[in-house]
């Protein structure tokens, strides 16, 4: 008997026997068999836009780099370094949205006498976090590419998109601990950071030999001690470097059932297999819907090779280096599919533009002390959410940020606090221990207790609390629920999710994550279309491990499958709670109104922040006695806390010709707003130049001062584009227009007849528009104004012809009659007749007789029939 027969009598087997609830089950990654140290780094910094006084709109690049030592959280950087023999160029650019404007942290401290807690809440501020986001770029390439950083080139935000340029080799995700005493740019010894890239699919990891340290696993491969490196701290290791020693399913199965393992219990949980779950009906909803709407699954055709070019290339065979991550989250569903196979690919319902979902993340007892102390947990954390959300922006143009961090002491409370049931040890520590799911549901009820006032629209914790095998464990589809919701076996829904200490904790998030947006597992080897779970295909279910959400995994999985980009899209247009989903920078959630944070807010006469000034009192924000003003919160205001004179100039012009300068007032502080020129008024002895935003400019000159770099001189016309971007002509002819990140300043031409306003290009008068698409289109627009101007002068000819006709008097014209023999009557034939009454004969007058005088006019034609008696 062949062996297909003995698979069909199987799958008829299974289908005959009831399904059972399979519990899931996500092991810890294999062991790291290997780690490379990096013998040599360079961190360059892109030179930042010149701040000139008084502050000129039009910014260009500074000719030098700052030192690293100088780095800011919004600076794009070039950081290079070589492995073994290999060497990457990493080009980045500042995460955006990673941190919420109004973030803050919660220091938990612990007095070890007392056993009292106490509170700090400090901001968190952008610029606290250097977290960065970006490609790696192929060696021979990085020249051409580091020039078009220098002149802001724009690159796509559309990941995929940019992977077609054969420079990129893959993503990278960097978050730098610390660069304050690089001595220089190649300083490795105080070069401090980590994160993860991808060349050619193989991902890499990076990090401080002291944190490989302390969150490797029992069998992970020990590194070279940190005093026997011959430069820096930084270890790296490739993540098929796990799976190597991985050579048989024997072994490999021998693994997974070993103790060492942990898994995720994801499917353990009654709410999240329960088939009337919203994402099952929707997905079910949505099936019904194809089978009247659309063709058959095996009629659509197919996307693997498009999603090949976005996702990297699917392995066409099995590999056998896996790990078993989780089992189906949707067991228990019995033969009902749910399984997305109609919206694979599909990423109808995903924002159209940029979105930013913030969420908060706490760290319990167990976490912190597996990290030594809260700086490095607070670090660590933040790495993660940087690549969880440069993964998200990617896939579905939604980030990930922060808006509240929750770092406990390393010090486990001997019995739990009410206000923070979640925070105890692990099971084996005492009766008072939690396991993953139970600290879930805790973690849950917690969070519904404290509501949605901070904006979050989930919370997520972190532990090192292995349960069992399980490594993390979240609520299916609850994106953007605040409450808590008590369900079946005293399990606590709500927003909420869990990921245990491991060495690749970004991956776990990420996927606990995807659970929270909707996302069920991919389909595995063994697998039918009828079962629920994401297939490849509609016609092929195995993904074969190779995506984030496969129950059973390999390292590699960092990008999320066609299908399960499909089933987010569609649960987030149909069944998730989306609206926690801003708009970035249009979302105020926590209010830090508070004396000394610098700015003066409702209630304060001044704030001086962290100076001093004897003008306000810096514990009240009140103006000190006798003091009027404060020259830190105001230009208008002298050194003695006084109003300036009204003849004083508070902002000088930028330009003569363009801008005006302002004065004070004489009563108060403020310096009046700032006039300047009307946009578009002619300037300068260059032709095309005009004023905006008080500065005599062209679009062409902008495009110089940006483009330097790329030597580029004229910008595309004004209607190339309907944004404000910068789009300048590519003088190497490979493409029309360049793109920059930088915008035209305010007032500058765009459009037909439009002028830039806040980044946006705004339409002008009907007139304007008009003149503006006659200018950009001179070639047409001047045979149509000819062809129009002789039509106009036709018409205006006709109209006067007909007026000067209509002064002629009118003559009224005599017809003759026919010419016939006298006294001859004309009589209609019968077949003529029109009507029964006889038609009357005609009879003509008799001629006069002729003339007697002059001759004969014998044989003429007599003219009184025609022409009447004389």
């Amino acid at each position: 008997m062949h062996f297909y027969h003995y698979f069909i009598i199987i799958n008829v087997l299974h289908n005959l026997l009831p399904h059972q609830i399979i519990h899931a089950h996500s092991i810890r990654s294999p062991p790291i068999q290997f780690t490379h140290q990096i013998q040599s780094a360079s961190l360059q910094i892109l030179p930042r836009h010149q701040q000139t006084y008084p502050p000129n709109p039009i910014l260009k690049r500074s000719s030098i780099s700052p030192l690293p030592s100088n780095l800011i959280h919004n600076d794009s950087i070039l950081l290079r370094f070589s492995v073994s023999s290999t060497h990457f160029s990493l080009s980045l650019r500042p995460t955006p949205n990673l941190i919420h404007p109004n973030a803050t942290i919660k220091y938990h401290t612990v007095d070890p006498t007392t056993g009292i807690t106490t509170i700090e809440t400090k901001s968190l501020l952008p610029e606290d976090v250097l977290a960065y986001t970006g490609w790696v770029i192929d060696e021979s390439h990085i020249n051409d590419w580091w020039s078009e950083e220098l002149s802001s080139v724009e690159r796509t935000p559309d990941w995929s998109s940019t992977y077609s340029d054969k420079r990129v080799l893959g993503w990278a995700r960097i978050l730098i601990h610390d660069t304050s005493k690089m001595s220089n740019e190649n300083d490795l010894n105080q070069l401090s950071w980590e994160g993860s890239f991808e060349v050619n699919g193989e991902v890499w990891n990076v990090k401080p030999i002291d944190n490989f340290i302390k969150t490797k696993g029992f069998k992970d491969f020990n590194p070279i001690p940190i005093h026997s490196h011959h430069r820096g701290g930084l270890i790296a290791w490739k993540e098929s470097q796990s799976n190597d020693f991985i050579h048989d399913e024997n072994f490999t199965q021998n693994y997974q059932n070993s103790n060492s393992t942990q898994t995720c219990g994801h499917d353990q949980l009654d709410f999240n297999v329960d088939p009337l779950h919203e994402v099952y009906q929707s997905t079910s909803q949505q099936q019904d819907q194809q089978l009247y709407f659309s063709p058959p699954f095996n009629r659509l055709p197919t996307i693997t090779n498009f999603m090949q070019s976005i996702l990297g290339t699917i392995p066409t065979y099995r590999p056998i280096n896996l790990v078993k991550r989780q089992s189906s989250d949707i067991s228990g569903l019995g033969n009902m599919s749910s399984n997305f196979a109609s919206s694979i690919g599909l990423t109808t319902g995903c924002p159209i533009g940029p979105k930013v979902v913030f969420i908060g993340v706490a760290a319990d007892c167990t976490y912190v002390n597996k990290h030594g102390n809260q700086d490095s947990a607070r670090t660590s954390i933040l790495n993660n959410i940087n690549s969880a959300s440069a993964l998200y922006l990617k896939t579905f143009n939604v980030s990930i940020g922060v808006v509240e961090l929750n770092v406990q002491s390393p010090i486990c409370p001997i019995t739990p606090q009410n206000d923070l049931p979640w925070n105890v040890g692990c099971p084996e520590s005492g009766p008072n221990g939690l396991d993953l799911n139970q600290r879930l549901s805790v973690f849950s009820q917690w969070r519904g207790k404290k509501g949605g006032s901070d904006g979050a629209g989930l919370w997520h914790l972190m532990t090192n609390c292995s349960s069992g095998t399980e490594v993390g464990v979240a609520w299916l589809g609850q994106l953007c629920q605040v409450d808590s919701v008590d369900g079946k076996n005293g399990q606590i829904t709500s927003g909420t999710g869990v990921t245990a200490s491991s060495s690749n904790e970004w991956a776990v998030m990420a996927h606990e994550i995807g659970h929270n947006f909707g996302a069920i597992h991919d389909c595995v080897s063994g697998c039918s279309l009828t079962e629920a779970c994401c297939p490849l295909e509609a016609s092929s279910c195995d993904t074969n491990s190779h995506y984030l959400m496969a129950p059973v995994s390999t390292k590699n999985a960092s990008v999320f499958s066609p299908c399960s980009i499909g089933n987010i899209c569609t649960t987030l247009r149909d069944s998730v709670n989306t609206t926690c989903l801003v708009t970035p920078g249009q979302r105020s959630v926590i209010s830090l109104q508070q004396c000394g944070n610098g700015i003066v807010e409702p209630g304060e006469d001044c704030d001086p922040g962290e100076n001093q000034s004897k003008c306000c009192d810096s514990k009240t924000c009140k103006f000190s006695s006798g003091s009027k003003c404060d020259p830190t919160n105001g230009g208008c205001c002298t050194a003695d806390c006084q109003f300036s004179d009204s003849n004083s100039i508070c902002r000088q012009a930028i330009d003569k010709q363009c801008d005006f300068p302002e004065k004070c007032t004489g009563n108060s502080s403020i310096c009046p707003t700032d006039t300047f020129a009307q946009d578009g008024k002619s300037c300068g002895t260059s032709d095309g130049l005009s004023c905006a935003s008080g500065v005599c400019t062209s679009r062409d000159q902008q495009c110089s001062l940006h483009g330097t770099s790329l030597g580029l001189k004229k910008a595309c016309p004004a209607s190339a584009t309907s944004t404000c971007q910068i789009a300048c002509v590519d003088p190497t002819g490979r493409a029309d227009c360049i793109l920059l990140t930088n915008n035209f300043i305010d007032g500058t031409e765009c459009g037909y007849g439009g002028r830039c306003k806040q980044g946006k290009c705004q339409q002008g008068s009907v007139l304007d528009t008009a003149k503006g698409w006659f200018l950009s289109n001179l070639s047409i627009g001047i045979p149509i104004v000819i062809a129009a101007g002789i039509l106009a002068l036709l018409m205006i000819f006709s109209i006067l012809r007909c007026l000067i006709n209509s002064f002629k008097p009118r003559i009224k014209p005599i017809y003759p009659g026919p010419s016939l023999p006298r006294h001859q009557s004309v009589v209609p034939k019968p077949e003529d007749a029109v009507q029964e009454q006889p038609v009357q004969p005609i009879h003509f007058p008799p001629p006069p007789p002729p003339h007697s005088q002059g001759p004969t006019r014998t044989n003429w034609v007599d003219p009184t029939a025609w022409n009447g008696r004389p």
